[in-house]
């Protein structure tokens, strides 16, 4: 399977740090089973996107470049969240 870009949480005494890194996703359940706080990334987004409030729309056109569906929101467990807001 490809890599993929992970981050992983690291809790010093006084700090929690994280770091980026590519790897295999086959060993995620492996690495949470050991008690390591590590996320699969979805999107990276540049500060100056960030400045200019574009998020939402850097992160739909990456998706869709990525040829992933913009529409639906996973959680951790991968299941859809629903983003329609209840009236």
């Amino acid at each position: 399977m490809s890599k993929k870009l992970l981050s992983i949480a690291v809790k010093g005494k006084k700090s929690v740090w994280g770091f980026n890194f590519y790897a295999d996703p086959k060993y995620l359940k492996t690495w949470r089973d050991d008690g390591l706080d590590i996320v699969e990334i979805e999107n990276v987004v540049p500060q100056w996107v960030v400045d200019f409030n574009l998020v939402r729309q850097w992160c739909f056109l990456q998706d869709l470049f990525n040829l992933k569906s913009p529409f639906n929101i996973k959680d951790e467990k991968n299941h859809i969240i629903d983003t329609k807001e209840e009236k």
